[in-house]
Formats: structure tokens, sequence, C-alpha cells
């Protein structure tokens, strides 16, 4: 009965949403190159252009520029706000978490999260930019995770200082997204999204390239209102440049990236540690609809007594099919992250990204990248602008059958040693939807086959169905 009530209610809350975007927005789709568009990261939205649009905004597109001061004096640089949100609704149904080892295989949740936010432009060189955020969770059985329900806190709240076009210093409460957010990522898949207090300066060159310098404290979620603090003892800190290379949205991205802990767990043990992340990033498109995105990583620091050296690659190829009926792209992804290879030794040679993001790693975020290697073949195809479809399978396994298996951060799953490397293989499919313009509905279905070691340890197949609507405005 409990888990019937979590499907109902986030099915109403769904409707619900729809129907009030709906009536909100109107139900015709929007091109995709609306300037009205919202982005990912909302601070990145700009909508000063919206001061002289010829078609006056109706409804809450009136929300997106409201001017503070209309009777400035001619050639003064203009004052104006912004204000938008988030609604989100998503049910999980989840039968033998973590492929049976989880100590609560089953149960259904229901998660609810809002954000509100407004972004106040004092003129061309100063900006203050602040989200509030709050998160419900029901169903879940043992603990709660730190960023799954929280009363109204403090998401970000930062000023930035542009005295010119190439620079721009951030200072406060702020999200962290780096490059293609591979080894820093706003946590979107979950219900409260990660945020730092940190000081970023970004300066961009005559050529395009991008440098940004940052010095951060994580910010860890607490469930009461206005009481999220900083994470005692964790500092994250670096240095990336985004280069731009002649082509199609090609580049050259390297980045030194340490992060400090006063205590990390791995099979190794538990014990202070300073770890730093040296890699390099290739991305780009070729001619004939093919693309590219490839990582190389070296990492060294402190564990406890023990010298880290660790190592990552990744390789993402694909190939869009141009001109064709639902315009499928095939994909082809290989991941593979260092192992420790003696426990004991010295020397801690298991990798571990800082804040990676595992939707990115595995669909079901299945994993944590170290000890591991995987293959993902994906095939996506859009039927319509408003439908995309996604098909995958994945394989995943050990590196090292010395280190443990780390399906989540923190988290080290000792196996059994003479049963193969093959942790889990899972097949993905997904649909998303959407109808009118931020508003969008998905269904995701994972089946997971557990592998040789972790059946040896009392594992087995596991199955994941996810439904959300998200409404943004």
């Amino acid at each position: 009965m409990a888990a019937t009530r979590i499907i109902w209610r986030g099915a109403l809350n769904a409707l619900a949403g729809l129907g009030l975007a709906t009536l909100l927005l109107g139900t015709a789709a929007r091109a995709a190159t609306d300037p009205l568009e919202v982005r990912p990261n909302r601070w990145e939205e700009d909508h000063a252009a919206l001061a002289t649009r010829a078609i006056p905004l109706k409804g809450l597109e009136r929300l997106k520029y409201l001017p503070l001061d209309p009777d400035r004096p001619a050639g003064m640089s203009p004052i104006w706000m912004s204000v938008g949100g988030e609604l989100r609704e998503k049910v999980d149904l989840i039968r033998d978490s973590q492929v049976g080892l989880s100590p609560i295989p089953a149960y259904d949740t229901a998660t609810s999260r809002a954000y509100l936010h407004a972004d106040l432009h004092l003129g061309r060189k100063v900006r203050l930019f602040g989200q509030l955020s709050w998160a419900d969770e029901g169903g879940r059985r043992g603990a709660d995770r730190s960023y799954d329900e929280s009363g109204v806190d403090v998401q970000q709240l930062f000023v930035d200082l542009s005295p010119n076009r190439q620079s721009r210093l951030r200072l406060g409460r702020q999200e962290l997204p780096l490059g293609d957010q591979r080894l820093s990522e706003v946590r979107e898949t979950y219900d409260l999204r990660r945020s730092f207090d940190a000081a970023r300066l970004d300066l961009t060159s005559r050529g395009g390239t991008v440098l940004t310098a940052f010095t951060a404290r994580l910010v860890t979620n607490h469930p009461g209102p206005f009481d999220d603090r900083d994470q005692p003892g964790e500092r994250f800190q670096g240095l990336y440049a985004a280069v731009p290379v002649a082509g199609a949205g090609a580049g050259i991205d390297l980045f030194w990236l340490e992060r400090q802990r006063r205590a990390s767990t791995y099979a190794e043990g538990t014990a202070p540690e300073r770890r730093e992340t040296f890699g390099v990033r290739a991305h780009g498109a070729g001619g004939g609809g093919f693309d590219y995105n490839l990582y190389g990583l070296a990492q060294t620091g402190r564990f406890g007594a023990s010298d880290i050296r660790a190592w990552a690659a990744s390789a993402d190829l694909g190939w869009t099919a141009q001109g064709r009926a639902w315009t499928p792209r095939f994909s082809l992804r290989a991941d593979v992250a260092s192992g420790d290879a003696r426990r004991g030794d010295g020397k801690l040679g298991g990798f571990d990204a800082p804040y990676p993001n595992t939707s990115y790693l595995s669909t079901s975020s299945a994993y944590w990248p170290g000890n591991a290697w995987s293959v993902f073949p994906l095939l996506t195809a859009r039927p319509r602008p408003s439908l995309t479809l996604f098909l995958g399978a994945q394989s995943m396994s050990r590196m090292s059958k010395a280190d443990a298996f780390y399906y989540s951060a923190q988290s080290p799953l000792a196996l059994p040693t003479g049963h193969g490397q093959v942790m889990m293989r899972q097949v993905y499919g997904r649909a998303r939807w959407e109808p009118v313009r931020n508003l969008t509905f998905s269904a995701t279905l994972i089946r997971q086959f557990a592998g040789d070691p972790v059946r040896a340890r009392g594992g087995h197949d596991g199955s994941i169905i996810s439904l959300a609507t998200d409404w943004k405005f």
C-alpha cells in the first residue's frame, strides 16, 4: 500500500505540473533556437537582449526581463532582474538495489524538488544571483542521503564582478561544473544539486581560450531550513583551461584539480587524503557526422602514509546519420580507471574522481570511476523534434581483483577473487518527451545482470524503473 501511495502521489503531481505548464505556456512546442529557452545551469542565461525585443513578452516571459530603472539617463547601463524556477517530480521503482548486495534491496521512492532564482544585473559590471532550493522524498528504506531531502535553503548566492568582457570574478555559494562535467558536475540526476562556497576567476583571451581558477569548499545538505554548511575538512581547488581548436565545436581542455579530505575510505582503509588530478581532454566533431570526446588522466598525492599513483582514460566516439529519418546517432564509449594492485604496500593505485558525473559513467549511476573498465554502446534517435529515444547496453568489470568494486563513492564492496572480473551487465532504454517548451517527461527502464563475483557474494539480477516530469520557467 505504501508503494502504491508513493506512485500515485508522483503521478498526480506530474499531471498537475503538466496542466499548469500547458496553461501558462501554451501547447505549441518552440524551436530549439528560442531565445527564452532555459539553460541547464540557470546562471548561464542572459536575457539582456529582451530589452529591445520587438514582440512584447507575455505571461511568465515577462519575468525574464524586469527593468528596475526605466527613467535612467541615456548612455547609462541598465539595471534589471530576471526570475525563474523549476519543479520536478520523480518516481523510482528499485528491485535488488546494487545488484542484490544492498542490505535493503527493494523499495519505491517519490521525490520532489523546487528551485526559485533571481538574477539581478546592476549595469554590465556587477551581478547578484540568488537561488533557493527545497526537496522532499518519501518511500526510501534505510537512511536518507543528505541530498535527498531538505527544507528551504540557499542553493546559490554569489556576486559576479566583471570589470571587462575578458574577466569575471565570482564570489559566494555556487555550482562548479567544469568542461563536460565528467570530473566536477552539478549532480543533476539527484534531488539537490551540488554547490560549493567558492571563489572563481574566469579569464577569456582574444582567441577564445577560457582559463578558470577556483578554490572551494563543498556544501553539505542538512534536512532543516537554512542549515546547509561546508563539509568539514574538505577542500577543492584547481585550474581549468578550455582552448578552442579550428573545427565544429572542437577544443582541447587542460586541467589540474586537487581535492583534500579529512577522511576517505577505500578497500585499503580510511585515512586523510590529498589527491591531485592532471588531465587533458580533446573533443569535437569531424566531417561526415562523426564526433569524439577523449580523456587522459593521471593522479598523485597522499592517502595516509601511502603515495597515490593512479590513472584513467575514456573514449566516446559517435556518428550521426544526418539527413536520415529519426536522425539516429550511434556511439561507443569505453572507460577505464586503475585499481589498487596490493594492499599494505605503501601505494594506493585506485583512481577516484573528485565529483564525477556518475550518470555519464553508467545510466543507473551504477558504479564509481575507480578500479573499473566499461564498454557502453548507445543508440539515440528522434522520431519527432519533441521526442528522443535512447537504447544501450553496458558491461562493467574490475581492473584489479585485489581491490574492491565501488558501486558508490566511499563504499568499497569486497568480492571473491576467483570468479572472474565482470561485475555486472545492464541494458537501458529511455524516452524523453518535451510537449511544450521547458516541460519534459521521461521514462527509463534498466535491467541489471550480476556478474560471477557478485553472485558468489549473494548478489543477483535487478531492475530500476524511473518516471519523471520536469518544468522550468
